[in-house]
């Protein structure tokens, strides 16, 4: 359900160099937390899965660090009007949308990879990026709140058992209303 509204409203603001503008603010911080987490940098390949129609997290990243970010979704309506946003704010050379699944994306390209909170199936993403990135990789994933789990698909917290060497979590400067900390998986 609530993955539904924030498709139906990026489709409607996407129409709007203003709401898109005002829609952004919102991942502003929380972009800006997860690029310090990660150790962002302009250097890095950033691959971010789960763009929706306003990519607002690969906006945020590719302004913030100046990276080159690869976008995928696997609603094609999404891709077509995520690629249009694009395009009005000037960003096509740095940011470009295609759309894929994320359990079955080449991975190897990229060094930084970032799960949204809506994608699904998560787990199954997860274990996709993890089986397949190189050494070093940071994968970036936003959990939902407790109360909203069930509208979410979600990372196992047996998933997170068995990898907890390479997780770390953080909640610092999250002001989001749907997400309760975002989740830092190093590959060594």
């Amino acid at each position: 359900m609530i993955a539904v509204c924030t498709e139906c409203i990026e489709r409607n603001f996407s129409k709007s160099n203003f709401l898109i503008k005002l829609y952004g603010l919102y991942y502003r911080n929380i972009v800006k937390n997860e690029v310090k987490l990660a150790g962002i940098r302009s250097c890095d390949r950033i691959l971010c899965i789960g763009g929706g129609p306003i990519p607002s997290t690969a906006i945020e990243m590719a302004r913030q660090t100046d990276a080159c970010v690869h976008v995928i979704d696997m609603d094609g309506t999404a891709v077509v009007c995520a690629r249009d946003v694009i395009k009005k704010l000037g960003l096509a050379h740095k940011i470009t949308v295609e759309q894929a699944r994320g359990e079955e994306v080449d991975i190897s390209p990229y060094n930084v990879i970032h799960v949204a909170l809506q994608v699904r199936p998560k787990e199954a993403v997860l274990r996709h990026i993890w089986n397949n990135c190189k050494l070093g990789a940071r994968i970036i994933v936003r959990m939902p709140k407790k109360g909203l789990r069930s509208f979410y698909s979600n990372v196992t917290d047996a998933f997170i058992e068995r990898n907890s060497d390479y997780v770390s979590f953080d909640s610092s400067g999250l002001c989001a209303n749907t997400m309760d900390k975002t989740l830092l998986m190093v590959k060594a």
